[in-house]
């Protein structure tokens, strides 16, 4: 069991100190767990964290039963696992601690759709008082999740030879769908229905709002969402899959006395139930969005002063229907969603060498199919977008010009304007559709290769190297293509290095110093451990935006070599990056790739080292002290640069990982 409370030293903040209007605190948490808001204004730091507050609990039973039998050649073993996992929450962060962020949306121009400002944009709009759309409240619903795991197994180690031996083995796997305990959650999407708003809607369209591309006769309101135990739809999130078998398979061959073969082969399953995935609440938990202008900036309705003047949108839970989170996204699970599962194999060679040395090289290999990703339902056809190498302002104001907006007068949410963007999307009433799919995959090879000093005389020493290649197809280059991109993996180090080791001192008894030290004098000098632990392993790549269509230099001389980069001019930003803001590519297919393997943030270079020593107080009673630093050299880890080429900072390096800490802890045990 676990649980947890969560809170802040901050809560209990006067917002009326700040001018907030009467009409807005009104519509607030009691006074005492109030934050101070969140307050976000590029490219400065935000004001003020997340500050949640409440109280969540996780609940795991479990089951487990293994058995072996011993028969010849054989050793088989056998057994069986069951877990009931539960999961609550109640835990309020926007609910109280109001967010606004700060964008240049009502500081472009001359033209609503000119591009943002280099800079000043955002520090214009908070100085009018004029939050974006992005700024929200939250009234948030609390949870209670459940899941059930199976688990069958059985394997055979089999000595076929006195230098050979063969392990066979298969596992079963089934884990229920997540339940919400009051079925407070979403079960789907109803694409074949027609929303509540479909009438009004197409009324208004017909009678003035017709686009050339839509004529009256094909503008539908389709869609909305659907809930769990309700009108035929079961309690749990997805159908769950009771075929989930997984072979293993593997050898060891004694090819000379110092000298061992290993090879395997296996499927195994992730989990897609409470620890990854919960209930999603649309509906039972809602958002409210700022709406500071209803008509794209010509008047204006709302400010900081009083950003909510139509009040707060209110759960209705389940009875919201189709209509639930009109005009904001929306998301839900596929029905058919799977469990995710990796094949790995692997073939190594192990040797003892002279001076207990251990000698390892292995070559590892996985593909994972049937990956998490979420796609985007309510995305403009591919047809509409722009296929120039520079920008296309014509296609931006074709896309982005503004009609009578049908949905106006269906619900307070919707403003009087849409554009014609908004208007050729699937499902228009909703600001977005998504759906987490199995549709991604990967695949990892690597050599690992490594030599183990085993622990002796006080001493053990290891030192591992991985060499390797990471690719997954995990997300979409353009949100409307059918199948993930294949690309460089945001996880790929092609190489990392560790050394670690362990060294009891030699001071106490039973040691090289001090063998026969008075117990008194042992007690506080006798039996200390030191640790350490060295990393160094290569950084991320980059990820870049659509940059590359506009490139016009030699990309070969965009990275740096180690001796020319620094933190201020981490790549060569002069290389031919297109940096003018109202050249950026908008309302286009993109072809350009995410990352390249040779442009990289900076590695990870780090020593850390502890040492400890148990006192033994009494027999059953025990204390280890602990002291460990990590980073100790204070060694500066950077994160990745500014990859915004019409950024002021573009190729600065502004932030780092963490800097040298302190740890010292007592445990006891008894």
């Amino acid at each position: 069991y676990r649980w947890g409370n969560q809170g802040s030293f901050r809560k209990g903040y006067d917002l009326s100190q700040l001018g907030f209007s009467s009409n807005f605190l009104s519509q607030l948490p009691e006074k005492d767990v109030l934050n101070f808001p969140r307050i976000a204004v590029s490219p400065f730091t935000s004001l003020q964290g997340n500050a949640a507050v409440g109280n969540w609990g996780g609940l795991i039973h479990s089951l487990d039963a293994g058995f072996t039998k011993l028969q010849g050649k054989h050793s088989i073993k056998f057994g069986f696992g069951g877990r009931l996992t539960r999961e609550s929450s109640n835990i309020h962060t926007f609910d109280v601690m109001p967010y606004f962020h700060f964008a240049s949306t009502y500081a472009n121009g001359p033209y609503n759709t000119s591009s943002a400002p280099t800079m000043g944009g955002e520090i214009a709009s908070f100085l009018f008082g004029l939050p974006s759309t992005s700024s929200y409240v939250s009234k948030t619903a609390s949870y209670a999740d459940q899941e059930i795991y199976t688990g069958l197994y059985v394997q055979d180690d089999i000595n076929l030879t006195r230098k050979l031996t063969l392990n066979l083995g298969v596992r079963w796997e089934y884990e229920t769908p997540v339940t919400e305990r009051y079925n407070r959650s979403v079960a789907g999407f109803a694409f074949d229905q027609v929303s509540p708003i479909a009438a009004q809607a197409q009324a208004n369209y017909a009678a003035g709002t017709q686009i050339p591309e839509l004529p009256a006769s094909a503008f539908k309101v389709m869609g909305g969402l659907t809930f769990a135990g309700l009108n035929g739809n079961p309690r749990g999130k997805w159908i769950g899959e009771k075929n989930n078998f997984m072979p293993r398979v593997g050898l060891a061959y004694q090819l000379r006395p110092t000298t061992i073969l290993r090879a395997g082969y296996g499927i195994f399953y992730d989990s897609i139930g409470i620890n990854g995935y919960n209930s999603i609440q649309t509906g039972f938990s809602t958002t409210t969005p700022v709406q500071v202008s209803m008509d794209s900036g010509l008047t204006y309705i709302a400010s900081t002063a009083n950003p909510f003047p139509n009040g707060l949108i209110q759960p209705l839970g389940a009875a919201g229907g189709l209509s639930t989170n009109l005009g904001q996204a929306v998301s839900f699970y596929a029905r058919n969603r799977k469990n995710p599962y990796n094949q790995r194999w692997s073939f190594g060679v192990q040797h003892l060498l002279p001076g207990q040395l251990k000698f390892e090289a292995t070559y590892v290999g996985n593909r994972g199919t049937r990956l998490q990703v979420g796609r985007s339902l309510n995305v403009l056809p591919q047809k509409y977008l722009s296929k120039s190498l520079v920008r296309d302002q014509a296609t931006i104001n074709y896309l982005s010009q503004v009609f009578p907006n049908p949905f106006y007068g269906t619900n307070s949410i919707y403003g009087k304007n849409i554009s014609r963007q908004g208007l050729l999307l699937p499902y228009p009433q909703f600001g977005g559709v998504s759906v987490t799919e199995p549709i991604g995959y990967s695949w990892y090879h690597a050599l690992q290769a490594g030599v183990e000093r085993r622990f002796s005389k006080g001493f053990m020493f290891m030192m591992n190297y991985t060499f390797s290649r990471s690719m997954d197809a995990t997300a979409f280059l353009n949100a409307s293509d059918p199948m993930p991109y294949e690309s460089l993996s945001t996880q790929d180090r092609p190489h990392r290095l560790v050394i670690s080791g362990i060294w009891e001192l030699p001071f106490g008894r039973k040691r090289h110093f001090g063998a026969n030290m008075p117990s008194a004098l042992n007690f506080f000098a006798g039996g200390w451990q030191l640790n350490g632990v060295v990393q160094r392993q290569s950084g991320p790549a980059l990820e870049w935006g659509d940059v590359w269509t506009l490139f016009t230099g030699d990309s070969t001389k965009v990275g740096l070599s180690k001796n020319e980069r620094n933190v201020d001019r981490w790549f060569n930003t002069d290389a031919g990056f297109n940096k003018v803001s109202t050249q950026q590519l908008a309302s286009n297919v993109r072809y350009s790739p995410w990352r390249f393997s040779n442009l990289r943030a900076d590695g990870q270079a780090r020593w850390d080292f502890s040492i400890f020593k148990n006192f033994l107080i009494q027999e059953k009673l025990t204390v280890q002290y602990r002291a460990e630093i990590v980073n100790a050299w204070n060694h500066p880890n950077l994160l990745t640069p500014d990859m915004t080429p019409t950024s002021s900072t573009f190729g600065m390096v502004t932030s780092q990982d963490a800097t040298r800490t302190w740890v010292m802890s007592l445990k006891l045990s008894f």
